[in-house]
């Protein structure tokens, strides 16, 4: 069996961290399920080959998120169903995109007033500039799940600057008559959070999330939209059709005997 110990050492994040994501994968996975008992420390220190005082780390961060209870004399319980945590399906289209997002809850960051200069992260269209940058956080049950940063063309922004400061930016721009959107691209990564992140989402730095950066173009291939996204990666889930657009198979033939 490989040692737990030289796995750990690939890593720059805190020991008693990953011990701990391990952990919330067990109760993620129902491994662990709600209002059951954990193993004892014996049990863990022999699974995890870590030291106790990791072991005591790790378990307090989780007790921190309210995912266990611990209680002298009874031991160490789940407290929290996460095995459908992953609520948040991806958009894989423009109109899905505007359903998935109209009845948002957002939280509006201070920035500057000055008009911004985009630089995609990926080839996405036309600069055409000067953009409008606008920074939230949306929510669900009063729980964030997502950092955004928009990047709005100034002229498509002027045409409801009130709507698109304080509502979803989609829906808002889906329902302008002026702005046909002809094409929308988008691109996901896995990373871990930075400080600023990990600050507005409630997680911990170094946690791993989904970042996406989504462009919106109009029908001259100018980028009117283009947004940088980031959700905790335990949140959201990705559903594609991979016969989508095209004739599926047909079965192999039986053969004759």
């Amino acid at each position: 069996m490989t040692s737990h110990i030289s796995v750990f050492q690939k890593s720059r994040v805190p020991l008693y961290l990953q011990v701990a994501h391990l952990m919330r994968q067990k109760i993620e996975r129902q491994e662990w399920p709600v209002d059951a008992q954990i193993p004892t420390l014996n049990e863990l220190e022999r699974e995890f080959q870590v030291s106790r005082i990791t072991l005591r780390e790790s378990l307090a961060r989780l007790e921190e998120e309210g995912l266990i209870r611990r209680t002298r004399g009874r031991g160490t319980f789940v407290m929290k169903d996460l095995s459908q945590q992953r609520w948040f399906k991806l958009a894989t289209s423009f109109e899905e995109l505007v359903r998935t997002v109209s009845e948002l809850k957002i939280r509006l960051i201070a920035i500057d007033e000055d008009d911004h200069p985009l630089v995609p992260h990926f080839a996405a269209g036309e600069v055409a500039g000067p953009y409008r940058r606008l920074r939230r956080v949306h929510y669900r049950d009063d729980r964030p799940y997502c950092l955004i940063e928009i990047y709005l063309a100034q002229d498509v922004f002027a045409l409801d600057p009130r709507g698109f400061s304080g509502s979803p930016v989609i829906p808002k721009l889906a329902a302008l008559p002026q702005v046909r959107i002809a094409a929308a691209r988008q691109i996901m990564r896995v990373t871990v959070s930075d400080e600023d992140t990990a600050e507005h989402l409630d997680i911990g730095v170094a946690d791993p999330i989904a970042d996406v950066c989504r462009s919106l173009q109009d029908a001259q291939g100018r980028i009117v939209y283009y947004a940088h996204i980031q959700y905790p990666a335990q949140m959201i889930q990705v559903e594609l059709d991979l016969f989508a657009g095209q004739h599926q198979p047909s079965p192999p033939a039986s053969k004759k005997r």
